[in-house]
């Protein structure tokens, strides 16, 4: 039994899957009261407006990088990964604070504008080739539609702190959320690779809820790398059982540090421990470093 690798074969129409998720968005955004705009946001310094502004800038770089081929910013050379996060957050910063003068009208009428053209992109590029850097996913070159799953989760996510902010429960349709999960699980086996643990065996993350899933994770293969199995013959080394709130919130850095202690597990503390703190996300994760909770 070899795990699985990350196929070429996209697993959704990423393109159409952001039509939908951009028509979500802009019934949301039709909802939103003068005052509401400059409510606070789960994201540092950002109210609405700013998260939305902010969005707006996201559909401009992936239209100009995708579409015209024009990547007018680049990382420093030789940053460092610590360093690679300072610059990106420093250029969104920029970005949000230069696009202050646009108003909430302008930026909804942006958005619908922008959002075809972007799912337009995506459902004319090609999936398969391995030209795309995800690094939560991986440190070579991964199949393109991974990229395009990455881009959606992060415009799902932002609409859930939009969700959050406005008073409103997280939107967990399995139609777009069932996807973006199954592209927030290539965190796992990487992460698992990366801490280098000597240990032989299967895990197991199990969601529930909207979504409902189970991962099983193993090291073989001629390079003992790990990756997605089948069920396992004999009981896994560790276990990680969580709803699907709890999963989207966990590896995209959104639950709260005193809320983690519900997500359930049992096994290897080691194990446990990069199960606990993998994300699917550019930065360190929050949360302790053990995973000291009862189980």
């Amino acid at each position: 039994m070899d795990p699985e690798s990350i196929p070429a074969e996209p697993p959704a129409a990423f393109g159409d899957l952001f039509g939908i998720e951009r028509s979500r968005l802009l019934a949301l955004l039709a909802t939103v009261e003068d005052a509401a705009w400059h409510l606070p946001t789960p994201c540092p310094e950002w109210d609405v407006l700013g998260l939305c502004r902010h969005l707006v800038g996201d559909d401009l770089a992936v239209l100009s990088w995708h579409r015209d081929g024009h990547r007018g910013t680049s990382p420093p050379d030789g940053v460092t990964p610590e360093g690679f996060i300072g610059w990106l957050d420093e250029l969104q910063i920029e970005w949000v604070r230069a696009a202050r003068r646009i108003s909430p009208r302008l930026v909804t009428e942006l958005l619908g504008w922008t959002g075809p053209m972007v799912a337009d992109v995506l459902r004319a590029a090609a999936a398969s080739p391995r030209t795309a850097h995800v690094s939560w996913a991986s440190s070579d070159p991964v199949p393109a539609w991974l990229d395009h799953a990455r881009e959606l989760s992060e415009y799902w996510l932002h609409r859930q702190q939009l969700q959050s902010a406005l008073g409103h429960d997280s939107d967990l349709r399995a139609d777009v959320l069932a996807p973006v999960l199954d592209a927030l699980r290539w965190a796992y086996p990487f992460r698992l690779d990366e801490a280098g643990l000597d240990v032989d065996g299967t895990v197991t993350v199990e969601v529930t809820g909207e979504v409902t899933t189970t991962w099983h994770l193993a090291r073989i293969g001629l390079e003992r790398r790990w990756g997605f199995v089948g069920a396992p013959a004999s009981a896994p080394l560790a276990v990680v059982s969580m709803s699907t709130e709890q999963a989207w919130r966990l590896l995209s850095n959104n639950l709260a540090v005193q809320d983690q202690i519900g997500v359930i597990r049992s096994g290897n503390p080691a194990l446990l421990r990069v199960l606990l703190r993998t994300r699917a996300i550019i930065g360190a994760p929050n949360g302790p470093d053990a995973p000291d909770a009862p189980s």
